[in-house]
């Protein structure tokens, strides 16, 4: 069966960019966030341990950070296609109307 009209939610999808760009940030900032956890630790072993872990998942949440931002990209991307879409489609519409 064929859909007669396509939706997408503007407002979810302005949401969802912005918690994209949060998450994005937070992976981007960890690294310091580690080391003020580490400092916080008040035992020496143990602060090791908190640094050790981060530094070894810096190459990671590097690449989850890029990975994040094309996502957003391309969805950022689907949101102005859509509405350039809808604009030619509502222009066809009144258009032909006339």
């Amino acid at each position: 069966m064929a859909r007669s009209s396509l939706n997408i939610d503007g407002a979810g999808l302005e949401a969802l960019l912005g918690d994209l760009d949060r998450v994005r940030t937070d992976f981007e900032t960890a690294d310091s966030s580690a080391q003020l956890t580490a400092e916080a630790c008040g035992h020496a072993r143990l602060a090791a341990k908190v640094t050790s872990f981060a530094t070894n998942w810096n190459d990671r949440r590097a690449q989850l950070a890029r990975q994040i931002t094309e996502l957003g990209e391309a969805l950022s991307t689907i949101d102005q296609t859509f509405a350039e879409v809808d604009g030619e489609l509502e222009g066809t519409l009144v258009g032909g109307d006339r």
